[in-house]
């Protein structure tokens, strides 16, 4: 099995053997519906809650971004107050 080009055959992969797994997919409520208006409060307070910070479970990440940033702005003032 394979695909003629100008009287060669090329090699075609077999893409269902070697495609990844999707993720599973969440289908959404129709529009105007009771269960749609609790999916979006539902989202909107998620975002509201989440606005700027990391998904739960990236905690150590979280603390050593932080911990960064706050010695890199202690330092930048230091450094302006030895400056002037």
């Amino acid at each position: 099995m394979g695909l003629s080009v100008g009287g060669y055959r090329l090699a075609v992969a077999n893409h269902k053997k070697t495609k990844k797994p999707r993720k599973p997919q969440h289908h959404l409520p129709k529009v105007g519906t009771p269960q749609n208006d609790a999916y979006r409060l539902k989202r909107s307070r998620e975002d509201v809650v989440d606005f700027g910070l990391m998904h739960p479970g990236n905690g150590m990440l979280t603390k050593i971004i932080g911990i960064l940033a706050v010695l890199f702005v202690a330092a930048m003032l230091v450094s302006f107050i030895f400056l002037t």
